[in-house]
């Protein structure tokens, strides 16, 4: 997107991901590959909440520095001129208020390219005529002819100059002409208008200030394009000879784009493209080379209209929504393209001009890099478990790698398996305790060490941890703000079906159905980490004898019962899918054995759908590797489980459940010999069906070969 051709609009990107994602560091990294050769700028709303007429002040002073792509330094005459009116005081007389705007022109012109240069010509002429009156040239100027030429001198140095500045004006004439054609102006000759402009209140001023600024940006890039020839664009083979050929965007980079000042300057930037679109329509008024790329860690309401929320599975029927890309699929044409009822930018809505793309995570090879970097380090946690546990999530890496660096050597152990509960720092927190702190969106309050009575976002996590209820409006009145909790996770970008991550069989049993939305892997493993964590309810004041309440057991107890309520209230009993969500529960609060033995009941029923429901239950939370290791976790769940006497079935079923159930926690390390095993067993479930058609069971199984 960053190629430009005439007429073409600009959007607005809108670069989302939730906080510390690492969209600063695409900001600055991207800036640094535009170097001198893309024009662009860079505003940071977090330091320095600008209002908009000092944002635009300041991006058109960065761009006008020299390019090694441009023969001059864009210069912005319309946006200048404006501004000059708007921070002068003029005087309440008309006739007075006239000259001193033709004194702000002239100032401002003397300090034009073409104003500079008459500046010079014009002590060249002084010179010369100072070097007549002198007789240096005419030793035959003598007398009353040198009084003459003296009066003269004196009286042509003003007009000379008059004249010579008049020449550099005529650089400013469409700037001028341009501020007669505001609708504020009304009309009014190029003076009056500047004079009307200076009367306005700032904020009224913003929008034709903007509009002036764009309109620049436009004229200098229209008629001042890039050379080719400095041009450093590695071009794709596709591109190469007479299709290569291309003028560049300009780029504007903006960090803190959700704070109040970001919002109001990209509001007013869309605002005042609309504005020269309405102003010029059909001429391209809205085309100017402004592309803006805006870091966002919050969803605006005002996208909704023509883009699909990221924590929606679906974009709503019978609308022009689409769902949003991944910054590096995202391309001009998905941006314009004609469909149906939603084609286009549309000049009279402001989300149109707006493109929300996605900041892609962390590859797991770019978590190897930053891991790995110091082999010599306490606590190597492998960079396959890192990628899992943070999803790719820049400051979560970056805090698991700091947190590896300050781990004494003899923790190692600990810390490589159970980071999250064995990683404290200097005062003994916890690593989770330190990330929820950092990365919760502000009206949602992190849960401290000990707690007993889970905070509204441990309450969240639980609930979001069932993928089923991720598209589902009912939410269970019973479990304390949570709508609350949903609706600002949601806002804040914490809940995306980008985060989800689907199991290897996933696609055996589900098909090309739509991932669902769920809480980002980082943010629901510190959170569930805290929730087992926490202290028994009651373990203090609690009477004699009695069991203290786990916290852990009693959050997914009353979910699986506010759930059933409200199926039981919406669907009478709730049916297959009520039993397989109590399933689902039942796993979490660690009744293995019975929720195999179900699972094993249903197997000669429909392969595929077995293979739907097994992958369904093997997501649910495990609580058993916040306390052992994955390996000492499976010996438990199947301790003497070949002395049951069960069939081949129910143990090969039994067998499946717990490695995929383990396989799918973030602290597994995955190796070649889990991968072996879940086989195996897929394997051993195919020999031993009833069913013809045991295509799903070898299809899993073939997965892991």
């Amino acid at each position: 997107m960053i190629w430009r051709y005439p007429d073409q609009r600009q959007p607005v990107v809108a670069l989302l991901g939730p906080r510390q994602s690492g969209k600063t560091s695409m900001l600055r990294s991207l800036s640094r590959g535009c170097g001198s050769t893309v024009v662009h700028a860079h505003l940071d709303f977090h330091e320095t909440p600008l209002d908009p007429v000092s944002a635009a002040a300041l991006v058109a002073f960065q761009m006008m520095r020299g390019w090694d792509t441009l023969r001059r330094s864009p210069v912005f005459h319309r946006f200048a001129l404006g501004l000059l009116a708007l921070n002068e005081n003029l005087e309440p007389d008309r006739a007075r208020a006239t000259d001193q705007i033709r004194g702000l022109i002239q100032q401002y012109t003397r300090g034009t390219r073409r104003g500079r240069f008459a500046t010079r010509l014009e002590e060249a002429v002084d010179a010369t005529m100072d070097v007549v009156a002198t007789g240096a040239l005419s030793p035959l100027v003598q007398g009353q002819a040198r009084e003459v030429v003296g009066a003269v001198r004196e009286r042509a140095r003003p007009v000379i100059g008059s004249l010579l500045q008049s020449t550099a004006r005529w650089g400013l004439r469409e700037a001028l002409r341009w501020h007669v054609g505001i609708p504020e102006a009304e009309a009014a000759g190029s003076l009056d208008a500047l004079i009307r402009l200076s009367s306005a209140s700032r904020s009224a001023a913003v929008g034709p200030l903007l509009a002036a600024f764009l309109a620049d940006a436009k004229d200098q890039a229209d008629h001042h394009p890039a050379l080719r020839s400095a041009c450093s664009c590695e071009l794709p083979p596709q591109y190469a000879g007479q299709a290569g050929r291309h003028d560049h965007a300009w780029v504007l980079f903006v960090d803190g784009a959700q704070t109040p000042a970001g919002r109001r300057f990209l509001t007013a930037l869309v605002a005042a493209r609309m504005r020269n679109e309405h102003n010029e329509p059909g001429s391209g008024g809205a085309a100017d080379p402004l592309v803006v790329l805006a870091a966002c860690d919050q969803w605006q309401p005002e996208w909704t209209t023509r883009w699909c929320e990221p924590w929606r599975t679906t974009p709503l029927p019978d609308t022009p929504q689409r769902r949003v890309p991944l910054l590096t699929r995202a391309t001009r044409t998905h941006w314009t393209r004609q469909d149906g009822s939603g084609a286009g930018p549309d000049p009279a809505s402001a989300a149109h001009y707006w493109y929300p793309v996605w900041l892609d995570p962390m590859s797991e090879e770019r978590v190897s890099d930053v891991t790995d970097d110091s082999a010599s380090l306490a606590a190597p946690v492998a960079a396959s478990v890192v990628h899992a546990l943070t999803g790719g999530h820049w400051g979560a890496v970056l805090a698991l790698q700091e947190q590896r660096a300050s781990t004494p050597p003899q923790d190692g152990t600990a810390v490589r398996e159970r980071p999250l509960p064995a990683a404290v720092d200097a005062g003994g927190r916890p690593l989770w305790a330190r990330a929820l702190e950092a990365g919760l969106p502000e009206g949602l309050a992190a849960p401290a060490p000990g707690r007993a009575v889970p905070p509204p976002v441990v309450l969240a996590a639980g609930y979001l941890a069932d993928m089923r209820t991720a598209d589902d409006p009912r939410v269970p009145v019973e479990i304390a703000d949570l709508p609350r909790s949903l609706e600002l996770l949601r806002r804040n970008l914490w809940v995306s079906t980008f985060f989800h991550r689907p199991s290897r069989i996933r696609e055996v049993g589900w098909g090309d159905a739509d991932r669902p939305a769920v809480l980002h892997p980082w943010l629901s493993r510190c959170a569930l980490t805290a929730l087992s964590a926490a202290d028994p309810a009651g373990a203090a004041a609690g009477a004699e004898g009695e069991r203290p309440a786990d916290p852990w057991h009693d959050v997914f107890t009353r979910q699986g019962r506010a759930l059933a309520a409200l199926a039981a209230t919406h669907n009478g009993s709730g049916g297959v899918a009520r039993e397989e969500q109590q399933l689902f529960y039942d796993l979490a609060l660690g009744e293995f054995a019975p929720v195999a033995e179900a699972l094993s009941g249903r197997f000669d029923r429909d392969h595929r759908a077995w293979v739907r429901l097994l992958d369904y239950l093997a997501s649910a939370p495990c609580r058993l590797v916040h306390e052992q290791s994955a390996q000492q976790a499976y010996a438990v769940l199947l301790a003497g489980i070949e002395e049951t006497g069960q069939d081949v079935v129910a143990v090969a079923t039994a067998k499946l459940l717990a490695l995929l159930w383990l396989y799918n926690d973030p602290l597994t390390e995955r190796s070649r010999r889990w991968d072996a095993q879940i086989e195996e067993g897929f394997e051993r479930l195919a020999h031993n069906s009833r069913l013809l058609d045991v295509s799903a069971l070898q299809q899993a199984g073939a997965l892991f070969a």
